[in-house]
């Protein structure tokens, strides 16, 4: 079976002025990778309750973070298709645009939502709250995104 790619991203805050601190996208084969995300010069914001959500610190991030260069690299060699399905759209565009701007880029991949493909009988909303999606870090919610996605594809 071939997965689409799906995609997340913790952010440092839910802030407009929020970056990227982690991302986590799946491969066609249903692997998940991830990686801190070393903030650029110019990222300085920072929510210190969403430690606890995703449970990543300002030290990690700068410590043990890929600069934006490697995480796009990487990104682009991994997925064989220029689209990628994300749980909010709207906010992994712009924290990947910010991600592309940190290396003077443009954003080359085309973002969609992951329910687009989901059938009528998916109660989403319940499914939100079973598994308590919002409040898992992105590796874990890419890991869900694939889930739901076989079982769907199984139904």
């Amino acid at each position: 079976m071939e997965y689409p790619c799906f995609l997340a991203i913790d952010a440092s805050s839910y802030e407009d002025t929020a970056h990227p601190v982690a991302i986590a996208w799946s491969l066609a084969d249903g692997t998940v990778k991830t990686t801190l995300i070393q903030p650029d010069e110019d990222w300085e914001d920072w929510d210190y309750a969403l430690e606890d959500l995703h449970g990543i610190t300002q030290d990690t991030v700068y410590e043990r973070g890929e600069t934006p260069w490697s995480v796009i690299r990487e990104l682009e060699n991994d997925i064989d298709r220029p689209f990628v399905q994300c749980d909010e759209p709207q906010r992994c565009e712009v924290l990947l645009q910010r991600l592309y701007e940190a290396c003077g880029r443009d954003l080359t991949l085309d973002v969609g939502s992951h329910s687009d493909e989901l059938s009528a009988n998916v109660n989403r909303e319940e499914w939100y709250l079973d598994t308590a999606f919002h409040n898992q870090p992105c590796d874990e919610r890419v890991r869900l995104m694939l889930l739901l996605w076989s079982e769907n594809k199984e139904s």
